[in-house]
């Protein structure tokens, strides 16, 4: 058991967050994610109020992500629970991101089109937090079949899968060996590319 777990009292609040990929057809997949924040105890607003326990956000995004680019070709927001009135009228404040590539510099950008007074802090976190499962969900679609990277289509598949990759985390990173034996395994099987 966790060390610093052991510590622990009783529950006052969850997060859940789910992504889950779709496929569509050949240019296109879907993704869906869900936010769901659930006040596990009675709580009490800054007036005084109080309020029971129960769902307080219930958020879903949902994108249709144009392949191999990556790029969000359309998006709607469901808004199943939400704790003020105010918040209804945020169900297009992500629309900006629309036409945008999730790529290096996505989650800034997202945050300046989409964040602060312009939108819901929540939906943005969502969508940044989609972006890495999106990845993994466009690699788990292109990797249903072996791919043989002498074929000219799986040979570039498997070059923007290296892209992806190239410095995303200490595993992949530049210099490291997965991505050396990857970066190695497409300059020989695709020279000159």
């Amino acid at each position: 058991m966790s060390r610093i777990l052991k510590q622990a009292g009783e529950t006052a609040h969850k997060r859940s967050i789910e992504v889950t990929t779709y496929t569509s057809d050949e240019s296109h997949l879907i993704t869906e994610g869900r936010l769901t924040d659930i006040r596990l105890k009675d709580y009490y607003k800054f007036t005084g109020d109080k309020v029971n326990a129960g769902t307080l956000h219930d958020l879903r995004l949902i994108l249709l992500i144009k392949i191999p680019e990556l790029i969000i070709e359309d998006l709607e927001v469901i808004i199943e629970t939400v704790p003020r009135s105010d918040c209804l009228l945020i169900a297009e404040s992500l629309n900006p991101v629309i036409g945008m590539a999730i790529r290096g510099g996505f989650s800034t950008k997202v945050r300046e089109l989409a964040g602060g007074v312009a939108g819901c802090t929540h939906l943005v976190h969502l969508l940044t937090t989609m972006a890495p499962a999106i990845m993994q969900g466009f690699w788990a679609y292109l990797y249903q079949q072996k791919p043989d990277v002498t074929k000219v289509k799986d040979g570039k598949k498997a070059g923007i899968m290296s892209r992806g990759l190239k410095d995303s985390c200490y595993t992949w990173r530049e210099d490291g060996e997965a991505y050396q034996k990857l970066s190695a395994l497409l300059k020989e099987k695709n020279p000159g590319e």
